[in-house]
């Protein structure tokens, strides 16, 4: 893992971050399949661990299909990884790698931003901004 990598990472973060920037954020990519959640923290020293937990939250048709057993999955993975230092906000971006009949829909969107959202807050990991894709596509969210 390189710096240049995490660079890239931070390049991509929304403009209203800009200030949260110049602190050097841990970022999150994590990965949705079928009951499995992994990730990859990003440091800004180019250093990188990578956990993974595998839980009942999903189905054959719905990526999230129970959205508290989803939460607890992600808040148990993001405890995995240490706390960031000096409180400092963290970023995200998910990808679901579970191929599903149609994409994904936007109520599929809005509930794995909110399941980040709640479980980074459970694991006192906050993260303040998540992207999210599909297959490595970028999904656009309507917020």
């Amino acid at each position: 893992m390189s710096v240049a990598t995490y660079q890239s990472h931070l390049n991509t973060t929304p403009k209203k971050y800009q200030l949260l920037k110049l602190f050097r954020p841990p970022i999150y990519i994590i990965g949705l399949s079928n009951n499995q959640v992994s990730a990859v923290c990003y440091y800004k020293d180019g250093s990188s661990k990578r956990h993974q937990v595998n839980a009942n939250f999903s189905n054959r048709r719905m990526v999230v299909a129970d959205f508290l057993l989803a939460v607890q999955a992600i808040t148990d993975l993001l405890l995995k990884f240490p706390k960031h230092p000096f409180g400092v906000s963290g970023l995200a971006a998910v990808n679901v790698t579970e191929e599903l009949a149609g994409g994904l829909t936007m109520i599929e969107i809005k509930a794995i931003t909110e399941a980040v959202w709640a479980a980074s807050g459970q694991a006192k990991r906050r993260i303040v901004s998540s992207t999210i894709s599909y297959q490595g596509q970028p999904v656009a969210v309507n917020e």
